[in-house]
């Protein structure tokens, strides 16, 4: 469990702390959590740009609140901070020894 300090309440001497507690998938901005957004991930906590801990890389795709990018099946791709990969059409002309050995 992880904490992020949002504020300080202070009466007399008495110093009172407010937390929010969150996990790794979201980032904290103005005292408010949101999920890393489509295209980056979250590997960590205690993140505060909108950008999480970055963009998913090429060949990996990152759907909403991804702590770790998931890679791309085989016969599929994905560019740099992808949601999702993209299937490859593979043309019709191509013999199904090569297919197979793909």
């Amino acid at each position: 469990v992880h904490f992020i300090l949002l504020s300080r309440l202070s009466t007399f001497s008495l110093s009172t702390y407010i937390y929010l507690i969150y996990s790794p998938g979201y980032y904290c901005q103005n005292g408010l959590r949101f999920k890393c957004k489509e295209g980056t991930y979250g590997e960590t906590s205690a993140l505060f740009d909108d950008n999480c801990s970055g963009f998913c890389p090429r060949g990996y795709f990152c759907p909403e609140n991804t702590v770790h990018p998931i890679p791309c099946s085989p016969g599929s791709y994905a560019s740099g901070g992808a949601k999702e990969c993209t299937s490859c059409e593979v043309p019709l002309t191509v013999s199904m020894e090569i297919k197979n050995n793909m």
